[in-house]
């Protein structure tokens, strides 16, 4: 959806991407926990009525860590995800869908939904607040006092967490959420840090 670079004067670079595989798996992931507990106070985005979308019952979490390590892997290792994703790769992220003609139609109207809103001035406004110079920068010098290369960190934003898997790092590159990147303004997130410095190999 979006790329930024951020630089100054030494060549430690951040790489920001919010993308479309793996925020639509956060859309799935909150449709089903919503699914699962309709008393929550507060439910998750999206609440939607998903009954007749053939979204996998006893299967889907154990599914949904397998789809979202395959997906994360492909943003790891090189340039996997565009706006298109979830048309080519569909056979993957169909996998949280039932293997029939229900399966079929509620994962058509997943993404549907989904893009209507990622791709609409709702989800752009979710994701370009966080572009501003208060935010990334202020995570982008914290860095800078540790990390003396040449190399560019790969941050993938997310637009809330991945409730049903664990922690996703990988080699100078990194998954974080909105709330994490937009807190960091108004509090010290040293955790947010020490993750970022982890995937960057400085302990």
């Amino acid at each position: 959806m979006k790329d930024n670079h951020e630089k100054v004067h030494s060549g430690f670079e951040i790489e920001i991407n919010a993308p479309y595989s793996l925020n639509y798996l956060i859309y799935v992931q909150n449709i089903f926990l919503n699914s699962r507990n309709q008393d929550r106070k507060i439910p998750l985005f999206p609440y939607v009525d998903s009954s007749k979308w053939g979204i996998l019952d006893g299967e889907f979490e154990q599914t949904f860590k397998e789809v979202w390590e395959e997906t994360f892997n492909n943003n790891l290792n090189g340039m996997y995800d565009h706006n298109g994703i979830l048309d080519s790769d569909k056979a993957l992220f169909q996998k949280l869908f039932e293997n029939n003609e229900t399966g079929v139609f509620g994962y058509l109207e997943s993404v549907k939904s989904y893009l209507a809103w990622w791709d609409g001035i709702y989800g752009q406004i979710a994701i370009e607040g966080i572009f501003d110079e208060d935010r990334m920068n202020k995570i982008y010098k914290e860095l800078s006092k540790s990390i003396n290369s040449d190399k560019r960190l790969k941050i993938d934003l997310i637009y809330d967490r991945p409730i049903l898997i664990g922690q996703s790092v990988g080699s100078w590159y990194a998954i974080l959420t909105i709330q994490d990147v937009f807190t960091f303004r108004y509090e010290q997130r040293p955790e947010v840090i020490s993750k970022l410095l982890k995937c960057c190999g400085v302990n």
